[in-house]
């Protein structure tokens, strides 16, 4: 949870030769993070995830143009907005309350979890102790494995998923285009069956 709002930049790509110059120009944020065995990546941020995170940061009391001054050293993830109404005098004792201040990768982690919990109290009270047990052993890294697995099926292209996952190699990467040929050899086989 190391990532700071320094670590966004705004990028714009100019069209590819034989584009028109209106069409084809990209614009839009990229994260430079640290993941897996320490490797650098640079991991597009969708304009939907720029506008909640403009709409956080302002919440935290901090610029809501994500490259604003006053988000300098900014952590991306900070701490709770109302934490002095929620927990009163803890702030002042952790130095909780300053906009800038992030949270722990564990207290992230714990949070997660804990959603995942009622998720999984959820599907067991409708009765479906399957779907429970999947919730109750599901992590933030299953997070990741969720969003390469949904982006592979919506069509991004296999060596997009692996540079965002920061894969050095595309066989570690290919696990997801194999679970999603299982899901969909399962669901023609429901349709078929």
């Amino acid at each position: 949870m190391a990532a700071k709002v320094d670590d966004l930049r705004c990028v714009v790509y100019p069209p590819e030769p034989g584009e028109s110059a209106t069409e084809a120009e990209v614009a839009g944020w990229v994260l430079s993070v640290v993941g897996k065995g320490g490797r650098l990546r640079e991991v597009p941020v969708s304009e939907a995830v720029s506008v909640e995170l403009s709409a956080y940061l302002a919440k935290r009391g901090l610029d809501s143009e994500l490259d604003g001054q006053a988000n300098r050293g900014a952590f991306l993830l900070g701490r709770s907005s109302d934490i002095e109404e929620r927990m009163p005098g803890l702030s002042a004792l952790q130095g909780a309350d300053h906009p800038t201040q992030g949270i722990s990768a564990r207290t992230i982690y714990g949070q997660v979890k804990a959603f995942f919990e009622s998720c999984s109290e959820a599907m067991r009270q409708l009765g479906d102790s399957k779907a429970s047990e999947r919730f109750a052993a599901a992590s933030t890294h299953w997070l990741r494995h969720s969003h390469a697995s949904h982006s592979i099926a919506k069509g991004v292209p296999i060596e997009m998923a692996q540079a965002n996952l920061g894969h050095a190699s595309l066989s570690t990467t290919t696990v997801y285009v194999t679970t999603e040929s299982r899901r969909r050899m399962k669901a023609m086989g429901k349709f078929w069956g």
